[in-house]
């Protein structure tokens, strides 16, 4: 496992490099997290933006720098991917690298309270342990919406291109959800996607979306909410670039 994050940590560097650079980067198993605090997570993955203040204890290279934590869900991954076990730990470490990158910064800046860092670190622990399936009310692009499957795939063809196997479901597979296939996305990113190989993320989702890729969200968008009318949303994601 130790090869797998040495490895899943160099390609985060390579693939966002402007973003990394100067940064550190954690990345830890669950097998590796005691049980309070993340060992018992039903994810293959997750992060959040503080992170490294709930985990540092854990962490084997932490050093007293903060940067962006990301957890591997290894034994879950390695039960439900026997095939491609590698490929999806790098995949979903593509999948979390995307939710760091669409944070305004890579992690969040606060001062460190004993108290209250513990007790957010054993609440995200309980929430990664539970799966729940929901009532089917909640749209299935929730906390995974254009701006993040951009960025995902993006990272996905940069991986392809420096010669990593993960195709575009190993990152982020949207037909789980009821959603178009991570493919179908994927293809529509791909001129972006070599034209802007050298370009920032916060330059990427500066400029307009693909049209082929805005159809395709938009079709999956308006055939779930047509499917729950009481859900109709007013706002127009792509109004939001920031």
């Amino acid at each position: 496992m130790d090869q797998v994050v040495a490895d899943a940590k160099e390609l985060c560097y390579r693939v966002a490099p402007a973003e990394l650079s100067g940064s550190p980067l954690y990345i830890v198993p669950q097998t590796s997290l005691p049980p309070m605090l993340g060992a018992y997570t039903v994810c293959y993955g997750y992060t959040s933006p503080s992170l490294d203040m709930h985990l540092h204890h854990t962490l084997a290279d932490w050093k007293g720098d903060r940067g962006p934590v990301i957890v591997l869900g290894n034994l879950n991954i390695e039960r439900d991917f026997p095939e491609r076990t590698y490929n999806k730990m790098l995949g979903t470490t593509l999948h979390e690298l995307a939710h760091v990158l669409e944070r305004p910064s890579l992690f969040k800046p606060r001062p460190y309270n004993q108290q209250l860092i513990r007790a957010e670190a054993i609440r995200i622990a309980e929430a990664v342990s539970k799966d729940e399936e929901g009532d089917g009310s909640t749209p299935p692009w929730t906390t995974h919406e254009a701006r993040f499957m951009r960025i995902a795939y993006h990272l996905c063809f940069r991986a392809q291109g420096l010669g990593y196997d993960i195709e575009p479901a190993e990152v982020y597979s949207p037909e789980r959800y009821g959603m178009s296939p991570a493919m179908e996305y994927a293809e529509t990113l791909k001129a972006e996607s070599r034209a802007l190989v050298a370009a920032s993320f916060r330059q990427i989702c500066s400029q307009p979306i693909s049209p082929s890729f805005k159809a395709i969200y938009q079709r999956d968008q308006r055939r779930w909410l047509n499917a729950h009318p009481e859900r109709q949303r007013n706002q127009d994601e792509f109004d939001i670039t920031t």
